[in-house]
């Protein structure tokens, strides 16, 4: 159980998941660009460093055998990764890694546009039309969630909802990337896997925006509750329980698929406390990390 207490920790612990993407990023490169370009070999190096705790547990046992056998005994770099996968002819993937980098937490339609270099037709044709249907659903139910909630809360909460479901099509799609590549390719695994862990960072820290401000804006006496208890009341919101349930059915997706995909997101969504809070959210739609 979290306690109004711990607001602080739990916005310094969570912001640390997305400090080094948005700084990063924040020099004035917002558009996807080639990985020969020294910013965007720069922002994929710095994350596969940031998140490589989340990411070598879950990858194969040969690869992270050769993460750890670098010069003089030390681990590879971030750096070191993203030239040997340059040499092996993925570059996509540090396209992608860097496109979640920077775009991940607000603009799901660059993402997916950069999954396109690295998807088979067929996966990147499914991917768009799910996230065409969730995103369609979410804009055509705006004005009757604007509607039926206090003037004072109508904006707040439809951006919180909104954000939540976007980055999970963010997570979705870099689930499914990995999921996807094709056995020859060896270090791309390592920048998409990072990518992985940036995105469910960023639904992390969405999930605990919603927590937060609707557990402890309403009353004291809500700091008492479980999160099993907040988490009733709120998916009794019609519309949090429509938004939820599109990110619900799009996570279901690649938990099932992907193992390396579950385990990250696992570790990210416990390091920043996210992790009952989701489960609690998720509980009622079958799907558990």
């Amino acid at each position: 159980m979290i306690y109004r207490g711990k607001r602080e920790f739990i916005n310094a612990v969570v912001a640390v998941f997305l400090l080094g993407a948005i700084t990063a990023c924040s020099a004035g490169v917002e558009t996807v660009k080639s990985w020969e370009n020294g910013t965007v070999k720069n922002v994929v190096s710095q994350s596969i460093d940031r998140e490589m705790e989340y990411v070598k547990p879950n990858l194969e046992p040969d690869l992270q055998a050769k993460i750890d056998g670098g010069a003089k005994g030390t681990s590879l770099s971030g750096r070191e990764i993203v030239d040997l996968t340059i040499k092996e002819d993925s570059g996509d993937y540090i396209d992608f890694c860097y496109t979640v980098n920077c775009n991940g937490s607000n603009d799901s339609e660059a993402v997916l546009e950069s999954a396109r270099a690295v998807l088979p037709e067929d996966r990147y044709l499914q991917l768009r039309e799910e996230a065409k249907n969730i995103e369609k659903a979410i804009n055509e139910k705006g004005e009757i969630i604007a509607k039926d909630l206090p003037d004072s809360q109508k904006e707040a909460f439809y951006k919180d909802l909104k954000a939540l479901v976007t980055r999970t099509v963010v997570l979705v799609a870099a689930g499914i990337v990995y999921i996807c590549i094709p056995d020859v390719v060896l270090w791309g695994k390592v920048s998409a896997a990072a990518a992985i862990s940036v995105a469910a960072g960023f639904v992390a820290y969405a999930t605990m925006t919603i927590y937060e401000k609707y557990r402890f804006g309403i009353s004291e006496k809500d700091k008492t509750k479980t999160v099993n208890d907040w988490a009733k009341e709120f998916l009794a919101v019609p519309q949090a329980d429509f938004a939820l349930t599109s990110a619900a059915a799009s996570m279901a997706v690649i938990i099932a698929d992907g193992p390396v995909v579950k385990g990250i997101t696992i570790l990210v969504f416990a390091a920043t406390n996210a992790l009952d809070t989701w489960n609690a959210m998720m509980k009622k739609y079958d799907v558990k990390l």
